[in-house]
């Protein structure tokens, strides 16, 4: 398979309201040459609305998109050379999987339309490079999930378009395919080389694929980096309990002690100041011997899986509150058992909002 050209994508203070509602709020971000990027967020962040932007196949209010320095705004979906795939495939069910794949090469302007001959060999080079060239006469019905997805992507790759956007690509698959076709689009994307973007809900599919990660909320971008960044260092709130699964404590701190109630902990307050959260990942809760740590609390329920033991620890002097950690499996934690429990890595936020 041939490099494909690399395009830089620049996104420059989009806007997009839905009547009242505000789906994109000022957006900038710009997308490297070659690079893959996820838009990670809940469902409302207005991750897809971007990507349907940068696609042509909606309009911002206000704002510019540019590709390679050229403004995009002034082109329609189909002169931007951009490849899409949909969650639910979108192949034509009355084709087979090679006539799918041909498809856009055939319904080319007849001045840019390949002949029969360089098409048939381009539709065979994508079926080898998505490696289901043994499914080219079947149907789309006599496909698993994750062999159409694969189709879907062939398809769109089969026009060699400047970027490829994937909007939510394996969201209708069970875990083990998702897995699997995660592994299998990084590899893909190192060979194909394409300035590619991709929507998912999934933190564990950015983290897993992505070359950058972009966190998005309520219209607007929370935090841009490498998945190594935007998991051990998250720069707000909604970062840290969105990426990772995370114990979160209202807390008061007051200079520079932090207070859970009445009780101070030993940790640092990082420069917050006031009521504010304690975030700290479930993995980094430290369980030891009563006494030893932050606060003391009492096992009520423990359940294994694998490895680990994940326990729900009530807060001593405040039973109310519930703390689900994650300990070694062989710390052997039981229901009833009084332990202490100190944050090794955790983040505290001003604000309880």
């Amino acid at each position: 398979m041939k490099d494909s050209p690399q395009v830089t994508i620049e996104v420059r203070n989009i806007v997009k309201q839905f009547g009242a509602f505000r789906a994109l709020d000022n957006v900038d971000l710009k997308v490297a040459n070659g690079e893959l990027l996820a838009l990670l967020g809940p469902s409302g962040s207005g991750k897809t609305t971007l990507l349907r932007i940068i696609a042509g196949l909606d309009w911002p209010d206000a704002g510019e998109v540019s590709f390679d320095g050229e403004n995009a705004l002034a082109r329609g979906a189909g002169e931007r050379h951009v490849g899409f795939v949909f969650q639910h495939y979108a192949l034509f069910r009355h084709m087979t999987v090679f006539e799918n794949v041909a498809f856009g090469l055939r319904v080319q302007p007849r001045a840019v339309r390949k002949d029969e001959a360089a098409i048939r060999a381009r539709v065979k080079e994508l079926l080898d490079l998505v490696q289901l060239d043994w499914l080219a006469g079947r149907y789309p019905s006599q496909l698993s999930g994750g062999q159409r997805q694969r189709i879907a992507l062939a398809r769109a790759l089969a026009i060699e378009p400047r970027i490829l956007l994937l909007d939510e690509p394996f969201g209708a698959l069970d875990a083990k395919v998702r897995k699997e076709l995660r592994q299998w689009l990084r590899s893909l994307h190192e060979e194909i080389n394409v300035t590619s973007i991709f929507v998912t809900h999934d933190q564990e599919e950015a983290l897993e694929v992505a070359n950058r990660v972009v966190v998005m909320d309520k219209g607007r971008i929370e935090q841009i980096g490498t998945p190594g960044d935007v998991y051990d260092n998250p720069a707000t709130a909604f970062v840290h309990s969105f990426i990772g699964e995370s114990i979160i404590l209202p807390v008061d701190v007051s200079e520079g002690h932090v207070k859970l109630g009445s009780r101070v902990l030993n940790v640092d307050a990082n420069g917050a100041s006031g009521p504010s959260k304690l975030f700290v990942r479930r993995h980094d809760m430290h369980v030891g011997p009563v006494g030893e740590g932050a606060f003391d609390g009492t096992v009520r329920r423990v359940r294994s899986f694998g490895p680990i033991q994940r326990a729900d620890i009530a807060l001593n002097g405040d039973g109310d509150t519930l703390v689900e950690i994650d300990a070694p499996r062989d710390r052997n934690l039981t229901a009833g058992d009084i332990v202490s429990l100190q944050p090794r890595r955790y983040r505290i936020f001003a604000g309880r909002d």
